[in-house]
């Protein structure tokens, strides 16, 4: 790779860098690798500097078992600063343990371990990882033939079981920029498990939509079984059913409460979050209703006061619709 190819008066049309890193990354998202590979090398020899594009270019030659290209871009990377620090020696490592460098495993995470210098967040992944490699070396652990799959170094890592409500949504969080291959297993059992927190539910849902994931899976939420492919979903805050609800509780409040308003806005979205992939049942109208009449509970006033009479109040749905969000309130979500 010529990394001066900047200083030899090369003029690129506008913009090119980044369509062909869309473009690679489109094709990554869609598992058509050498295409992935072909877009971010072109898009990496234009500006190796971009902190985006190099270590987009690992994940698709490493997706790829192209993995001694993957390690020369890496450190590449890692000797000039570019990207996520600890993301790219995390590439770095699998991709060492994929070529069996053991040692060079060993070195690179027993100097950063020394150092103190890993995040509390990767501790423990990278202490599996390294755990691995001694074994390999001391012959009490056996790579597998040619060389070892993600699963096995992670030696089937559980990413969630045991954590709080608060480290589990940091964890999620964090695994829309990670590769969630290793994870997928115990992602898809979880929203499949009705004790599975909600908010985490939605969070797993969002992981994998962001990650264009294009498989049907199974969610279990508020007793209710659905089926959906995250790739195809809209974001929880832009379908057309909560922008209705949304505009419809503004419209009923209009600007006699703007206090009023911005609390029944924060309910619904807050209870939105929680059902998704799925959404209420009712007709949006009556949900906006059963919003705002659970709103002027709380505030002690009367709906005739801002123009809701009986007739739209005493309606069986709508009862039923304030019973449900009732048990909706009950769900705690995380301080974040």
């Amino acid at each position: 790779m010529n990394k001066g190819s900047k200083d030899n008066k090369i003029v690129y049309f506008p913009q090119l860098k980044e369509r062909l890193f869309e473009k690679g990354i489109d094709a990554l998202q869609n598992s058509h690798l050498d295409q992935a590979v072909q877009f971010l090398e072109q898009a990496y020899e234009m500006d190796p500097e971009d902190g985006e594009v190099g270590p987009a270019l690992v994940v698709a030659l490493y997706e790829g078992k192209k993995y001694q290209r993957a390690k020369e871009i890496c450190r590449e990377l890692l000797l000039e600063g570019q990207g996520d620090y600890f993301k790219v020696v995390e590439l770095y490592v699998m991709i060492l343990i994929q070529l069996n460098e053991h040692n060079e495993v060993v070195s690179t995470l027993s100097a950063l371990f020394d150092e103190k210098e890993v995040p509390f967040e990767k501790e423990e992944h990278f202490g599996k990882l390294l755990s691995f490699s001694k074994r390999v070396l001391e012959g009490k652990e056996a790579p597998a033939p040619g060389r070892p799959d993600e699963a096995q170094v992670t030696e089937e890592k559980t990413i969630l079981e045991g954590k709080d409500l608060q480290e589990q949504t940091f964890i999620l969080a964090e695994l829309v920029n990670r590769n969630i291959r290793p994870y997928l297993p115990e992602l898809l059992t979880a929203l499949k498990n009705e004790e599975t927190h909600p908010f985490i539910g939605t969070m797993i849902v969002n992981v994998l939509r962001e990650h264009g994931f294009n498989e049907e899976v199974e969610v279990k939420k508020f007793g209710k079984v659905m089926t959906c492919i995250p790739a195809n979903l809209e974001e929880v805050f832009q379908t057309e059913y909560f922008t209705s609800v949304a505009e419809g509780i503004e419209d009923l409040v209009a600007q006699r409460n703007p206090t009023l308003l911005q609390q029944v806005r924060e309910t619904f979205t807050r209870h939105s979050f929680l059902l998704y992939p799925g959404e209420f049942e009712w007709p949006a109208e009556k949900v906006s209703i059963a919003y705002l009449l659970y709103g002027l509970q709380l505030y002690g006033e009367d709906p005739s006061d801002i123009g809701l009479d009986e007739e739209k109040t005493d309606d069986a749905v709508i009862k039923s619709i304030e019973s449900f969000i009732l048990e909706l309130e009950k769900v705690t979500s995380p301080v974040l």
